[in-house]
């Protein structure tokens, strides 16, 4: 079990300010996806970021995609094995909240905005279900994300810019493969990081409790 330790004020800040901003952000493009008002900047992105596209960089991508979509399965149980072992379950527990409840609210997202896939220019892949929120983006966020959390709590400083750093090239991916807007993205990684800091914060309350239990306990 992790000793005790009560967050400090600037991480408490921190998170509020995060949270806040995650929310005014969602909100802002749920609003005009909601309405069918369209963002002037969505376009644009789209075909700058396709000014770079070519052959190898395709398949790049293509195959970087994968780890924020199919492979993310996988990746997540051999985590799983790996936080078994080393005897982390409340960090176990925490990252199968965090990745089935952003996949469970991707899904409601889509099917209430119901917004079409972009067709600014012949996407790299077919997708077929909803476009905003991306459920790329937001498995990314609730999973490497998170994992960032936990490794910078263990002081693993370099692996965790790593995971975190995923999150973005998971999300510049979907854009520059054609199959979400910049907005469906960007509203991906709003609602996927509130998500995580309340999971994350559900997460160091329990780990906390529980360790003043254990200290009870024994004595």
């Amino acid at each position: 079990m992790s000793r005790f330790r009560r967050p400090s004020k600037t991480t408490i800040a921190v998170s509020i300010l995060l949270l806040a901003l995650a929310t005014v952000i969602f909100l802002k493009l749920a609003d005009d996806v909601w309405f069918r008002e369209g963002f002037w900047w969505d376009a644009p992105v789209m075909l700058a970021v396709h000014r770079f596209s070519s052959p190898p960089l395709d398949a790049l991508v293509m195959a970087l995609t994968t780890t924020g979509g199919r492979l993310l399965p996988l990746i997540f149980i051999g985590t799983a094995v790996v936080l078994w072992k080393k005897e982390r379950p409340t960090e176990l527990v925490a990252l199968t909240v965090s990745v089935v409840g952003s996949f469970a609210v991707n899904m409601v997202l889509k099917w209430l905005f119901a917004r079409p896939r972009p067709a600014v220019f012949p996407p790299l892949t077919v997708e077929t279900t909803y476009s905003f929120p991306s459920g790329h983006a937001m498995m990314a966020m609730a999973f490497y994300g998170l994992l960032a959390v936990f490794l910078w709590e263990y002081r693993r400083r370099g692996a965790a810019i790593l995971s975190a750093g995923w999150v973005a090239v998971i999300a510049f991916s979907r854009i520059y493969l054609g199959v979400h807007y910049p907005s469906d993205v960007l509203g991906a990684l709003a609602v996927g990081l509130f998500w995580l800091i309340v999971v994350a914060w559900g997460h160091r309350s329990f780990r906390n409790q529980a360790y003043v239990a254990l200290q009870i306990f024994r004595e």
